[in-house]
């Protein structure tokens, strides 16, 4: 529990420092998806998620005509199986998030992808949203 706690403020921090390279989602090379990190087992929202998330619910509700896709992912730290139900969690999580925010539900599409055979760190660890087509 210790290094869980410990270790919050960094994924806060990586998540802060990725705010302005979102902010121009729809900018330069194509859209780039918001990137909402986790702690480890986890789907609680930390601050600084919410940020990412209100900016990905602007950025939806200035383009009224795209969809909004929420992917979640995990690392490899459970079994196969607990990891699709935590991505599937994290997605909930985030989606609901974005409806509070004043994004239409009927714009949402949601999966939870579970172990994505990335690295096993926090890249891992996340929700992406991104506005489609």
């Amino acid at each position: 529990m210790r290094a869980t706690l410990a270790l919050a403020p960094a994924f806060a921090l990586a998540t802060v420092l990725l705010l302005p390279g979102c902010a121009g989602m729809m900018g330069g090379g194509g859209p780039k998806p918001y990137a909402i990190f986790f702690t480890e087992r986890s789907s609680a929202l930390e601050p600084a998620a919410v940020e990412v998330i209100a900016a990905a619910a602007a950025a939806a509700k200035a383009a009224p005509a795209t969809g909004v896709l929420v992917l979640g992912h995990t690392d490899s730290t459970l079994s196969k199986q607990d990891d699709i139900v935590l991505s599937q969690q994290r997605a909930r999580r985030v989606s609901d998030a974005l409806v509070a925010d004043g994004v239409d539900t009927a714009r949402i599409t949601q999966r939870g992808r579970g172990q994505t055979g990335e690295d096993p760190g926090v890249e891992s660890r996340r929700v992406d949203i991104s506005l489609t087509n």
